[in-house]
């Protein structure tokens, strides 16, 4: 039997006198960690699979930038409304707005590249939180763009 090879993803900024940005993409880290999470179950004869556990979906990685679109409600409490609109997205409840996904895809208007995004997931139980956590924390799939500017 072949070793696997595991990529661990970190990164590392020393920054003297200069400015680094480097943006976080997690659009593979869904397929990734339901295979995962599939596979381990599977191994260990589960009738379940990750859809029957969790729920996942992608999101920007800060929040603010949802309340800069001009479709996000202005007569709303920006958090609590974003984090109720995220749960019901999640949960399956309603389709991503296209305007969410719209502004998802849209270059940031200051460096021109692609906003950062995270994975999100929710234990559909609380018996899974624990799981839950130790599968975002072993598995976040992401890849980088960086830019110096001296």
């Amino acid at each position: 039997m072949k070793p696997v090879k595991i990529k661990v993803h970190s990164s590392v900024d020393l920054i003297t006198n200069s400015s680094t940005t480097i943006f976080t993409y997690s659009q593979g880290s869904i397929e990734a960690l339901k295979e995962l999470t599939n596979e381990m179950l599977k191994t260990f004869n589960s009738p379940y699979s990750f859809d029957d556990i969790f729920y996942a979906d992608i999101f920007l990685e800060e929040s603010y930038e949802y309340f800069e679109d001009s479709n996000f409600p202005e007569d709303q409490d920006n958090s609590k409304y974003l984090e109720e609109l995220k749960t019901k997205i999640l949960k399956g409840e309603i389709e991503k707005p296209e305007w969410m996904v719209k502004l998802e895809n849209t270059p940031d208007k200051y460096s021109y590249r692609r906003r950062s995004t995270t994975l999100e997931i929710m234990p559909r139980d609380e018996k899974y939180e624990s799981l839950a956590k130790q599968l975002y924390k072993f598995l976040y799939s992401v890849d980088h763009d960086a830019e110096y500017q001296g």
